[in-house]
């Protein structure tokens, strides 16, 4: 098992969203996580609760949270998105960073 929790249900999705003292990072997949994803899952492990779901297999989940492509990472604080990066885009990661290290 990786640094992320994997979510298989909508129902494991709303309840990984009652955090309220980390911030809850999801990140959507196809086939299998990058070794990057699960090192900056394990990066932050003291601030934020890592999840993944891979969209292939659950696209209701997906649908209904708007994630319509992977890879996405998409960050909640007390169950209010506040972050998404859709792609690998550099500089978008480096600001998602930055606000993951200072913790909620």
């Amino acid at each position: 098992m990786g640094a992320h929790t994997e979510l298989t249900s909508k129902a494991d999705f709303d309840k990984a969203l009652e955090t309220t003292d980390k911030y809850v990072l999801v990140y959507a997949y196809e086939g299998e996580v990058s070794p990057q994803a699960e090192s900056y899952a394990t990066k932050f492990a003291s601030t934020v609760d890592s999840y993944k779901l891979d969209i292939s297999k659950y696209p209701e989940a997906a649908k209904f949270h708007g994630i319509s492509s992977a890879p996405s990472i998409v960050v909640y604080k007390s169950g209010k998105e506040v972050s998404k990066v859709e792609g690998v885009v550099p500089e978008k990661m480096k600001e998602l960073g930055e606000m993951l290290s200072k913790g909620v």
